[in-house]
């Protein structure tokens, strides 16, 4: 299961830096982010996209939104805009 979040957190963070957002920054401006990260990296862990989600990473150096089917699009388009 360790492994699993572990994976799903570079996925997270590797969605999150396609769309311009840095999550070590916004923690040290707002330590209450690392809760909101944790529950993203949780949501992301029990997504069944991985494979279409890394496959999408790859192909986009940066974007302005994730794909529909993401379970942080809400939580990381926000980020990116704040």
């Amino acid at each position: 299961m360790f492994d699993k979040i572990g994976r799903r957190a570079s996925v997270m963070g590797k969605m999150a830096e396609t769309l311009g957002v840095d999550f070590a920054e916004k923690i040290s401006q707002d330590p209450s982010v690392a809760t909101t990260y944790r529950e993203a990296v949780m949501r992301c862990s029990h997504c069944s996209h991985d494979g279409e989600c890394k496959g999408w990473i790859a192909e986009h150096s940066t974007a302005s939104e994730t794909p529909d089917y993401c379970r942080n699009k809400d939580l990381l388009e926000s980020l990116a805009k704040a």
